[in-house]
């Protein structure tokens, strides 16, 4: 597989994401993480349209995996093994996702300390575990995510068993 389509989407999205050549590694502006991408275990790449008339260009692996060059950056699916199902979640997320939900979390945890938290805050974690496991089955670095959410975890048991 050549990367061509994956060159040429790039090159009209510049401020979404950058394109390597010589190195095989997508970098996701918004984030500036980078994923290697190992052209000979991609099976297609493929133009598509959300049907708000949003191209995209989908990755898809010989594994069956795949991503997406959007709008919103690089996309993957969630990977439910730790969260549990969610029903609702979008289909794929980024880390523009990412950031708007821990920044929810953080501010239902800054503004309300000492407060057990809710449901939605629960969900707000199940959800961003699961967009954080999807990150690392295609290959991003999450570990500065993963100390985020552990954080957050700690702190939500903090509060659910109450004071020392």
């Amino acid at each position: 597989m050549n990367d061509e389509s994956i060159r040429k989407w790039c090159a009209a999205h510049l401020m979404v994401a950058i394109w390597d050549a010589p190195t095989s590694t997508l970098f996701d502006v918004y984030s500036s993480k980078s994923l290697f991408i190992d052209l000979r275990k991609v099976r297609e790449t493929a133009e598509r349209t959300t049907p708000s008339a949003e191209t995209y260009e989908l990755i898809v692996f010989e594994s069956g995996l795949q991503i997406a060059l959007a709008p919103a950056g690089v996309a993957w699916p969630p990977d439910f093994a730790n969260s549990g199902p969610l029903p609702g979640l979008p289909q794929v997320l980024c880390w523009r996702d990412f950031a708007s939900v821990s920044a929810q979390i953080q501010h239902v945890i800054d503004a309300h300390q000492g407060e057990p938290v809710g449901r939605e805050v629960l969900d707000m974690l199940r959800y961003c575990i699961a967009l954080v496991d999807g990150a690392r089955v295609v290959g991003f670095d999450v570990e500065k995510e993963e100390r985020r959410l552990e954080g957050y975890l700690e702190e939500v048991e903090k509060r659910r068993s109450g004071p020392a």
